[in-house]
């Protein structure tokens, strides 16, 4: 294993804190229970430094990891992955942000996402479509970064040539020549990420969101995917109703956390994404869903 490059962020006899400048510069071992997020983390981080952001592993003085953070400066978010306090309220001061995401629940302020997954193994499907969907393919990259960049405010918009670069896949719904509603996965050792589910206001309510969920799904189960995962807001009820509806059931949650940005004054906003990547603003009260992010950290975080 290369050595991480060390940084001034951390150090004591205990633990050290050093930025990862490349995915072969850490070997990924974690400890039991360490997230539920953890055959993405390799995923997430590469992804997080394609784009341009910035990742961060804690050690133990034994060489284990205790905590991985990883930050888009652009977005003013981030995603800290640990189950210790103490390596949380570091990365939590360690950089500006408008909003993050971790699953270890504090007294700051914060929504809660819960954590649906569905296994594919044994599914049977019986849905029958009311559009046709399609899968984008590059000439399609241009329009869907015009699109996510307005429905998304201050996305990062290298964002969607890396995910498309590393084989996500993007899930379209067109009425006439119009782009009515899109939805994101990604697949990594078997297990689907399903993230940034929009349906333009003006289409929705006629199953766009539960067509590309199902779409979703059965691409997984054809690529032999055995189990899909997605984060919800409490607060997205129908996307919810429409997990629900797909058979999937909530197992864990994950928190998004909100802090002034001290750099620049604006208003907080609400990520729909889960690094996520992977959600902006508070969802609307709609099909506009399922399966965000976001992750994103997730805020294609989570």
């Amino acid at each position: 294993m290369k050595p991480v490059v060390p940084v001034i962020v951390s150090r004591s006899e205990e633990t050290t804190a050093s930025e990862i400048r490349n995915t072969s510069d850490i070997d990924f071992i974690f400890p039991n229970g360490f997230s539920f997020f953890e055959p993405y983390l390799p995923y997430y981080v590469k992804e997080i430094l394609d784009i341009g952001g910035e990742a961060y592993v804690y050690r133990t003085s034994n060489g284990g990891i205790s905590g991985i953070f990883i930050y888009d400066d652009s977005e003013k978010t981030g995603t800290i992955f640990t189950r210790s306090r103490q390596v949380f309220d570091y990365f939590y001061e360690l950089r500006s942000f408008n909003f993050l995401f971790a699953e270890l629940r504090t007294e700051h302020e914060r929504e809660i996402y819960d954590i649906y997954t569905i296994n594919l193994d044994s599914l049977d499907f019986d849905h029958r479509f009311s559009h046709e969907i399609s899968i984008a393919d590059e000439g399609d990259a241009d329009e869907i970064r015009q699109l996510m960049v307005t429905t998304h405010p201050g996305l990062n918009g290298r964002w969607v040539d890396v995910a498309l670069k590393q084989g996500e896949r993007c899930f379209i719904v067109r009425l006439g020549k119009e782009i009515a509603g899109w939805g994101w996965l990604s697949i990594v050792n078997g297990n689907g990420r399903l993230h940034s589910l929009y349906v333009k206001p003006q289409f929705r309510r006629i199953r766009i969101g539960e067509d590309i969920l199902y779409a979703r799904l059965l691409w997984l189960k054809s690529k032999r995917a055995h189990s899909a995962f997605s984060e919800i807001s409490r607060h997205n009820l129908p996307s919810s109703r429409i997990a629900l509806k797909g058979q999937m059931t909530p197992c864990g949650q994950i928190f998004q956390y909100f802090k002034k940005n001290p750099d620049r004054k604006v208003k907080t906003k609400r990520s729909l994404r889960f690094w996520e990547p992977r959600r902006r603003d508070k969802p609307e009260q709609s099909s506009r869903s399922v399966l965000h992010s976001t992750c994103t950290l997730p805020s294609r975080l989570l």
